[in-house]
């Protein structure tokens, strides 16, 4: 139904949508034209499909290791890592001379292990996993400023004849400790990879003779320790979340009492995987016949699975947007609430529904991850699942669509002073061999990584930092697919006639 407002009215609807989306509430406001208004509310069908993901951008600061199957939708996820170690500003090791030697004057490491620690896990702490770790080649190192994929091969990295080649089994739990050490919250889940005491003797001897391999982490990784590959070679039913790893170096050096008496103590030196160094993890995703690609668009609703498996594409039906007469208006609103099925198969271990996504436009996904983007509130939103609305919630995407329009006619050709019948020719004729995907947009489910500060007034302000590809468990249905269309919401504004 077609309602005139005035422009205080339409004032009032953008105000109030400033609860919603602070970055997008008023974007419509910016293009709409000056002077008395009229607005006109219309609402348009959107068609929505899964599109299976073959792989997404690797790069993160949590690693994922095990195998699951998704008690839903029956997808078979395996997750194993790359990770390098980095050397901090203070790693050092006793001077050589008291440290412990063996005959031959060389110096005596006692042991040297790789510990995995982690708080979170999905699935059977009981289920019998194994693994495999290997260290990476010296002559095929994982580099700063290469994109490394989920689908990535560890082979391209891995030498013939590794350093390190440890198989072990372990479970989420620690059997081998009573539960009233395990259960606490002061303790640290880990599993811990026991290395050969020749390895730390390695790197004690560069250390000695190559100073220099330990001034950074890049000399570090080319010179002394390139990474491990930690491979999921066997077991269902668990998979754990990292984001601290440590290889811990072992010794006894020379040192003395209070008393001035000479003494023999043990000494540890740590290196940590972290941020400042790659970490990459590998995904492999096997999917049931039902969510093959041939088959997985004939449901009336539609998918997204992590890790780098199933995300929905929007159809933008633009050219219906700005017909008739609507294409002299202002596009001042256009909001998208996309409702989720919630899970209702009872199972031990339900998986997590992703509570943030990204809608962006498909030809801008890979430079926003790539390039560390944010969103702009231009060709990217952002919207966490709303609790109490249950929707998640896109309150104005206008200035995406009013960009999209403008591109479409500078593509096409189109002036201002085209008729409707020349527009439409001129559009048809581009459209025969545009890019597919030219107005569509993708539905990705992120990990929003935030800044707290304290305000003046004492107040909280969370400052978005980094948005990155969700890499852990999680599925959902949502509405929409096939025969299912969603709603998209919009207003036009125009001039009043005098």
């Amino acid at each position: 139904m077609k309602s005139f407002l005035k422009i205080f009215s339409l004032l009032s609807v953008a105000f109030a949508c400033t609860a919603c989306d602070d970055n997008t509430a008023m974007i419509g406001m910016e293009i709409m034209p000056d002077g008395t208004t009229e607005a006109e509310p219309k609402t348009f069908p959107i068609e929505t499909q899964t599109v299976v993901v073959d792989a997404v951008l690797a790069n993160t600061s949590t690693c994922y290791l095990g195998c699951v199957v998704d008690p839903e939708l029956q997808v078979r996820t395996t997750s194993d890592f790359l990770a390098q170690f980095h050397i901090p500003e203070n790693f050092s090791l006793p001077k050589k001379e008291k440290m412990l030697t063996n005959e031959h004057g060389e110096v005596i490491m006692d042991s040297c292990d790789i510990r995995i620690y982690f708080e979170e896990y999905y699935g059977d702490s009981l289920a019998t996993m194994k693994m495999r770790v290997r260290e990476l080649s010296r002559e095929k190192i994982m580099e700063e400023g290469v994109q490394y994929y989920t689908n990535l091969n560890p082979q391209d990295f891995l030498g013939n004849n590794p350093a390190v080649d440890k198989s072990l089994t372990y479970a989420i739990k620690d059997l081998s400790r009573p539960d009233n050490e395990t259960s606490g919250t002061t303790y640290y889940r880990q599993v811990a990879i026991k290395l050969d005491s020749t390895y730390a003797q390695r790197i004690a001897n560069l250390y000695y003779s190559n100073p220099e391999y330990f001034k950074n982490s890049y000399q570090f990784i080319h010179h002394v320790c390139p990474g491990f590959y930690f491979e999921h070679t066997g077991g269902l039913g668990s998979m754990l979340t990292t984001a601290m790893m440590g290889m811990n170096l072992y010794f006894r050096y020379h040192s003395t009492t209070n008393e001035g008496n000479d003494t023999i103590v043990d000494g540890m030196q740590r290196l940590a995987a972290t941020e400042e160094v790659i970490q990459n993890t590998r995904i492999a995703n096997n999917y049931p016949d039902a969510l093959k690609p041939e088959e997985i668009n004939k449901n009336p609703y539609t998918f997204l699975k992590t890790p780098a498996s199933l995300f929905t594409e929007i159809n933008i039906p633009l050219t219906e947007l700005i017909a008739g007469t609507h294409y002299n208006d202002s596009i001042s609103q256009a909001k998208l609430s996309i409702r989720r099925f919630e899970k209702t198969n009872e199972t031990k271990y339900p998986m997590a529904q992703p509570s943030t996504l990204l809608l962006i436009r498909k030809d801008k996904v890979k430079d926003f991850f790539e390039q560390g983007l944010l969103p702009d509130s231009k060709t990217s939103f952002l919207a966490t699942w709303s609790t109490t609305a249950k929707v998640y919630q896109f309150a104005n995407i206008a200035k995406m669509l009013t960009d999209m329009k403008n591109e479409l006619d500078a593509n096409a050709g189109v002036t201002k002073e085209d008729d409707e019948a020349t527009r439409t020719a001129k559009y048809e004729a581009w459209l025969e061999n545009a890019d597919p995907d030219w107005n569509k947009l993708m539905l990705i489910p992120v990990k929003a990584d935030y800044t707290t500060t304290p305000s003046y007034y004492g107040q909280t302000i969370n400052s978005l930092r980094s948005v990155r590809h969700e890499l852990g468990l999680s599925s959902t249905k949502l509405e929409g697919g096939k025969d299912n269309p969603l709603n998209l919401e919009v207003i036009y504004t125009r001039k009043s006639a005098k």
